[in-house]
């Protein structure tokens, strides 16, 4: 069988071309995959530093490693101790990530939607009329508190049913006695 005059498409190329239109991977194979474009460039010169920089430490860190691997060998205890409180902090410090992620979001929404009532209030302001508008809000605030005393008035009555029924039950206990 003769090889194909042409390289077969990396899975990159091929995972591209399944998820992106044409002309776009085209460009990304141009401008990003190309083995002449900046991205590529920069990758083999990090790349050359990076191992330039391994192999001038090697010769320095060789020892400190043998010395540590060979205390984490004699020691096994302490280092699945260590390893499990590494879990432990590893496992703290994404939760961390997550909670302070969750509290922005939550911040940024309330504040969204807190500047988004102050501009529909102004805008309804705006549209209605100062006078027109004041009126609309003392209407609206009367059945609030019309509704807040009819809820109210049925607690209350919850409240004295419920006491009412703890006072006979009481009442039956204490006339079972001697």
């Amino acid at each position: 069988m003769m090889p194909s005059s042409s390289p077969s498409p990396s899975l990159t190329e091929h995972l591209l071309a399944a998820f992106l239109p044409d002309d776009l991977v085209d460009s990304i194979r141009t401008h990003v995959l190309h083995p002449h474009a900046p991205l590529q460039v920069l990758r083999r010169s990090l790349t050359l530093h990076a191992q330039r920089l391994l192999s001038a430490a090697y010769p320095v860190v060789q020892p400190l490693l043998e010395r540590l691997l060979g205390a984490m060998a004699e020691n096994q205890g302490l280092v699945g101790v260590i390893a499990s409180l590494l879990v432990l902090a590893t496992f703290l410090v994404v939760l961390n990530w997550i909670r302070r992620l969750l509290m922005w979001w939550t911040r940024f929404t309330l504040r969204i939607a807190t500047y988004a009532a102050f501009v529909g209030v102004a805008a309804w302001v705006y549209d209605r009329g100062i006078f027109e508008s004041a009126r609309d809000v003392a209407v609206i605030g009367a059945k609030v508190v019309g509704y807040m005393a009819v809820l109210k008035d049925v607690w209350v009555d919850e409240y004295n049913r419920y006491e009412a029924q703890q006072g006979m039950a009481t009442g039956r206990v204490r006339s079972s006695g001697p």
